[in-house]
């Protein structure tokens, strides 16, 4: 025996599919274009000055001829540098091939810096003393330096190009608006590639942030590769809230804080920079110290590589000291470079 349908259940039911198609057929984001739950930005971003010029700096690898260049740093097991070390200290290793150390030195040189903060709206109680820490450093570098700064929230912004006037920098802090979100990966990815056309050899970048990237172009992984085919050293320094307990369900995820703290933390160690994670503001100027202290006082190892191959593969790094450091010292450096490739 056959119900008879209304006609308003019969409507219903046809509005129903007809929605439901219509939602099926609606242009959704691609999985490519998400990470870390965020809509990724569909345009790639240009380091843009604050005077609307775009900079157009050319990529050089991390490779001079065939000397490859490594600054090395060795702290004790209380995290003190170790100065006075020899040449014949040290052993370098090449994918485990030991290699023929053929410069050294520990000298302080000029160095191309950035110094890439975080002018996101969550910082605006932060930012006056993260500036301070800044020109502190500045006024204390080798007058040879060569320095640059950006500025970045969801966009990044090229506040000053090299120099080494601390005045101009100061200006341009002093005229900074703390406001928005947080595009932190393409703040580090432009800083490293704006660093690698810089003048001096040794290069590094300082950042300033206090949240997780919420709004990038670029992806972790992506980054990452970047900082490893650079020489730019990357010291990150996270302003991160507490790492929430875990409960019985929770121990096999990361929070926020804690995925944040990675990534800051991978993208230093690749580079043989540090990351540091301050409890409080006050740990600021001592933090900012420790670095000026280690970019001048750090060896410089250079090698010709026994791998003749020009095909652009990984090549890994591993230095050990074999004499002269107190036991249980600490070696940070690069962890690679990418083999020049021929045409």
């Amino acid at each position: 025996m056959l119900r008879r349908i209304s006609p308003g259940l019969a409507l219903s039911a046809a509005l129903g599919l007809l929605l439901c198609a219509l939602a099926a057929a609606a242009p959704g984001v691609p999985a490519q274009e998400k990470t870390q739950g965020r809509q990724r930005k569909k345009v790639k971003p240009e380091l843009i000055s604050r005077q609307g010029e775009q900079e157009q700096g050319q990529y050089r690898i991390g490779v001079r001829v065939d000397l490859v260049q490594v600054y090395t740093s060795v702290t004790d097991k209380n995290g003190h540098f170790v100065s006075g070390l020899k040449k014949e200290n040290f052993s370098v290793y090449e994918d485990g091939v030991k290699q023929e150390i053929a410069a050294f030195s520990q000298e302080d040189v000029p160095v191309t810096i950035g110094f890439a903060i975080d002018t996101s709206g969550s910082m605006r109680n932060k930012f006056a003393t993260v500036s301070k820490a800044a020109l502190s450093f500045i006024r204390a570098s080798n007058p040879q330096d060569q320095i640059f700064l950006i500025g970045f929230s969801e966009e990044v912004e090229l506040l000053e190009d090299f120099t080494n006037d601390v005045d101009l920098i100061a200006d341009q802090l002093e005229n900074t608006v703390v406001a928005g979100g947080t595009a932190l990966y393409d703040a580090i990815y432009l800083g490293v590639q704006k660093a690698q056309t810089g003048m001096h050899q040794k290069k590094a970048l300082i950042v300033f942030s206090d949240g997780e990237d919420r709004d990038s172009y670029y992806k972790l992984e992506e980054l990452v590769a970047k900082v490893q085919e650079s020489d730019v050293q990357v010291y990150c320094i996270g302003f991160l809230n507490p790492i929430p307990e875990k409960g019985l369900f929770g121990r096999w995820s990361k929070s926020v804080p804690e995925k944040a703290r990675d990534a800051l933390q991978a993208i230093a160690d690749e580079t043989g920079a540090k990351a540091f994670f301050p409890k409080d503001l006050s740990e600021i100027n001592a933090i900012v110290s420790e670095i000026a202290h280690e970019l001048r006082n750090q060896y410089g190892i250079g090698y010709i590589s026994s791998n003749t191959a020009r095909d652009g593969s990984w090549r890994r790094i591993r230095i050990a000291v074999d004499s002269g450091a107190p036991a249980g010292s600490h070696v940070r450096h690069r962890r690679g470079y990418f083999a020049p490739k021929n045409p």
